[in-house]
């Protein structure tokens, strides 16, 4: 097994909570923000989810959700098992062993890795999330994040411009509790259909954008809490 290099940054994090069904961090003051991935849903065109809920039957679409659910959890797993240098112990679905295999080569162009599924927060935003991972990507520190589908991941799908704001909201809590900037986001999408994309992007381009998603959502009422 390859072996890598392991930087960590010791940085105070935020705890993950759900409240009325809205996930939370809490930071080590005691306030209570959004996830990022909360954040962007909240704030997004859902009607094309709600079409395809409706073509093919909510059954069928919640145990589709699920499965995918499942199939990215296990898939991060091994990912990160491997990151720190760790075999993984367990029975993984042969849809995520898939994943993992073809993630890897990815995997070997990382390395001085300074955080794994790392929780982030910024005071300045109030709005948190976990990153998969902090690391050099091509010897660029990159915000890096893992992502499985079951059909394309095409660059103008408002789901992968998503994938873009969540990186780039991660490269914004990084620099608030570190002071380090990032060079890169770099998503790596494993899809089922076989295929694999890599968007290496500079997350200044996606930075007015995303805050004015956050503001939108600030202004939904679904605000922030200062403490439980």
């Amino acid at each position: 097994m390859l072996q890598f290099t392991h930087h960590i940054v010791q940085i105070p994090v935020a705890i993950q909570t759900e409240i009325e069904g809205i996930r939370y961090y809490q930071t080590p003051e005691g306030k209570l923000y959004p996830s990022i991935t909360t954040v962007l849903s909240k704030t997004s065109d859902m009607s094309g989810l709600d079409e395809w809920r409706e073509r093919i039957g909510t059954d069928a679409a919640e145990q589709i959700m699920k499965d995918a659910q499942i199939h990215g959890t296990m898939t991060h797993k091994l990912c990160e098992d491997y990151l720190n240098n760790k075999e993984s112990n367990g029975d993984f679905l042969d849809i995520p062993k898939n994943h993992f295999e073809k993630l890897k080569p990815y995997l070997h162009k990382m390395n001085n890795i300074q955080g794994i599924e790392l929780p982030l927060f910024s005071d300045e935003f109030k709005i948190a999330g976990t990153c998969d991972c902090i690391a050099e990507y091509n010897g660029d520190l990159s915000i890096i994040d893992f992502k499985t589908s079951r059909s394309r991941l095409m660059e103008h799908y408002d789901k992968v411009q998503k994938y873009f704001m969540q990186a780039t909201a991660y490269s914004l809590m990084w620099k608030e509790r570190t002071g380090i900037d990032i060079d890169q986001i770099v998503i790596i999408g494993s899809e089922e259909t076989g295929d694999i994309v890599e968007f290496i992007k500079i997350p200044f381009d996606f930075k007015e954008v995303l805050i004015e998603k956050i503001e939108e959502f600030h202004k939904l009422g679904t605000t922030y809490r200062e403490t439980l």
